[in-house]
């Protein structure tokens, strides 16, 4: 699903031939969040970050700011064309935040920007229940609520702070127990075993925060609420147990014929795996979207205006020994950052250099294999 907007610089790549951009027209399918609408998400989030800026000392980035909301308004446009049964209200949520961000942008009014930019994530929750989202909708919902009440501390407001940690202290009484019959069957994501009392934590937290009109420690404990939640997105897309999985991906196999449809057997992975096919999975190359990206559901293009990735680069995740990376691609743990899959090099020469990406040795999970880090 995600995500995290830290601007990594020049990372690892290689250099890759064409590759395809369906736009054609989808329909509600269970479970699949289309990658346009998936990218609504991660811009909503990029232009969160970019206008209100990073924590403590919340500067703005107004010419990012500028250039991921161009990425919104496409992105954005495409989901409606694609889906034109998209429910209303959220909809016109997001048309209204976007009508707020181009005044707000233009005349550097951080908090109107950053208030506007967090209503498309508000309004993603119903937008990806339907697409009958795997994810439960409290947890879309909490990521996006755990950021208002940052905003609210931060601007002073006191009584929509408590309100929207009321709207989060009932979304989380409703996903707790799911969450804890969950956590035993994880154990390829760290923090799970504690995500529980974390959570309980900042709530608490942020309700006395609240309670004595501190609103700086709320704010600063929004923070780590945000975190938290990432760490359940990944628990709730977490592959069961610690083994490697006996069928589909991730599987061992000998030959393409021993894995799934659109998997191919991947034998410089631990012998041989199943793996995503490499034409839907492409990793590495150029994006602006993520639908240039192929059409694998884990696809995500980090892009140049919202992530600092020159040129944009194609990515899969989450990533672990059992959600395989393709052929020619490895696990890569960022520090702060959803672990995905990156190119695999030997040198500087297999990457992008003229963009400026360089082939470093970096911390992987299975295959062993190199990874992005700043020059």
């Amino acid at each position: 699903m995600k995500r995290r907007y830290f601007g990594l610089g020049a990372l690892l790549a290689l250099v890759s031939c064409g590759h395809s951009n369906d736009t054609s027209k989808t329909t509600s399918q269970a479970g699949v969040v289309p990658a346009d609408m998936r990218d609504v998400e991660r811009d909503g989030e990029g232009l969160v970050v970019t206008t209100f800026g990073a924590y403590p000392d919340r500067t703005p980035d107004w010419q990012r700011a500028a250039a991921v909301l161009d990425l919104l308004k496409t992105v954005w446009a495409r989901a409606k064309a694609a889906s034109p049964g998209l429910p209303k209200a959220p909809s016109g949520d997001v048309e209204q935040a976007i009508g707020e961000l181009d005044t707000a942008i233009a005349a550097q009014d951080q908090k109107s920007a950053a208030y506007a930019a967090n209503a498309v994530g508000l309004a993603v929750p119903l937008l990806f229940d339907y697409f009958h989202s795997d994810a439960p909708l409290e947890i879309v919902r909490l990521d996006a609520i755990f950021r208002q009440v940052g905003l609210d501390a931060h601007f002073g407001d006191a009584t929509a702070a408590q309100s929207d940690l009321a709207s989060m202290q009932q979304d989380w009484a409703t996903l707790t127990d799911a969450v804890k019959k969950r956590v035993p069957t994880c154990s390829r994501v760290g923090g799970t075993a504690s995500v529980v009392d974390d959570i309980d934590q900042s709530l608490q937290v942020i309700q006395a925060a609240v309670t004595a009109a501190d609103l700086p420690s709320a704010e600063h404990e929004s923070e780590n609420g945000a975190t938290e939640i990432d760490t359940l997105e990944l628990l709730f897309d977490c592959p069961a147990g610690s083994a490697a999985p006996q069928t589909g991906l991730g599987s061992v196999c000998k030959a393409d014929a021993d894995c799934d449809s659109g998997q191919v057997c991947d034998t410089a992975n631990s012998g041989g795996r199943c793996a995503p096919d490499p034409s839907s999975a492409q990793v590495g190359i150029a994006c602006t979207s993520t639908v240039d990206c192929g059409s694998y559901e884990r696809a995500a293009c980090n892009t140049e205006a919202g992530d600092n990735y020159p040129g944009g680069y194609c990515s899969l995740e989450p990533c672990s020994d059992a959600q395989v990376c393709p052929p020619r691609a490895t696990c890569v743990a960022l520090g702060g950052e959803t672990p995905a899959c990156f190119q695999i090099c030997s040198g500087d020469s297999d990457c992008r250099q003229q963009e400026g990406y360089v082939c470093q040795l970096f911390l992987t999970t299975p295959p062993v294999g190199f990874g992005p880090l700043r020059r």
